[in-house]
């Protein structure tokens, strides 16, 4: 009889695990702390958002001038301003209207953009030199000053706040997206595509951009910050939104006058904006991190 321990068993071994990009990137982005506080503050930040009338313990708008610049208190929790509005219902609501201006500025930077860094990069020629000259001009100048001259241009607004904040953000997109395509139309894949017929839109859009798409993510989730803040450097300046109207920018220029005597009406919305800006960069990091196979440790 022969002896199991001298004949053993084979053991069936199994390949290894390979694991998807998309998938090494989500548990990348679930280990970056910062990051995952960072989402869970603005996911936060958008359910109050979305709650405002829920939550807010006062009419944004109504004047109240025996309250006015009252400190925080029980009553009002985050003080009032110089017209005896509460702060904190202000915050709420103006918590809507820089979401909503950062997202579509960024909408409006990415999709025109990504288009223009998809056929200067695939076509190459005049069309490149056409497309980079148009953004060369556009990049001579600040991304502020450059919406200060649309606003001069369309005027004063919200809606041409949004613009202007959109149009300044277009170059970046650009040269993002044309670097990566001038890389990505070199591949087997995309060679294999021409070679059996495909035309140049299905190319572009079905073999190319799906692969650029990761870096314009990155962009799109930095610049939303970076749309938000200048949105509410504009309504500093009085160039956006209408008097009255809750906004962060706009709350800061009405408490600059009062910071010795009532400095909460300017550190609340200062503090939100801080807050906002600091988180959404920090979630941009880390999804830079997650999704650029180059940082992986």
């Amino acid at each position: 009889m022969p002896d199991k321990h001298r004949y053993p068993i084979p053991t069936r071994k199994y390949p290894p695990r390979v694991e998807i990009p998309r998938q090494v990137a989500r548990r990348d982005l679930r280990h970056n702390v910062g990051a995952m506080l960072s989402l869970a503050f603005l996911l936060t930040l958008i359910l109050t958002a979305i709650l405002a009338p829920l939550l807010a313990t006062y009419d944004p708008r109504a004047v109240s001038p025996e309250n006015r610049l009252q400190p925080p208190s029980q009553e009002h929790w985050a003080g009032t301003d110089l017209f005896g509005r509460d702060i904190f219902s202000r915050l709420l609501y103006g918590t809507r209207i820089s979401l909503i201006l950062g997202i579509v500025a960024v909408a409006i930077s990415a999709l025109p953009g990504t288009l223009l860094g998809l056929l200067a990069g695939y076509y190459g020629g005049w069309v490149d030199g056409l497309i980079s000259r148009l953004m060369d001009v556009l990049l001579a100048f600040p991304g502020i000053l450059l919406a200060l001259s649309i606003v001069a241009l369309l005027g004063t607004g919200l809606s041409n706040v949004t613009l202007a904040v959109g149009i300044a953000g277009i170059p970046s997109y650009t040269r993002l997206v044309r670097g990566s395509v001038l890389t990505t139309k070199r591949e087997l894949y995309v060679r294999a595509a021409r070679i059996i017929g495909c035309r140049d839109s299905r190319i572009m859009f079905r073999h190319i951009l799906p692969n650029v798409l990761a870096p314009v993510i990155v962009l799109s989730t930095l610049n939303i910050a970076w749309a938000i803040l200048n949105a509410s450097a504009l309504n500093f300046l009085g160039l956006g939104v209408e008097l009255g109207t809750p906004e962060w920018g706009a709350m800061l220029n009405e408490g600059r006058g009062y910071l010795r005597d009532a400095p909460w009406a300017s550190i609340a919305p200062g503090l939100m904006l801080t807050a906002t800006v600091l988180a959404i960069n920090l979630l941009g990091d880390g999804l830079r991190d997650a999704l650029d196979p180059r940082l992986r440790a």
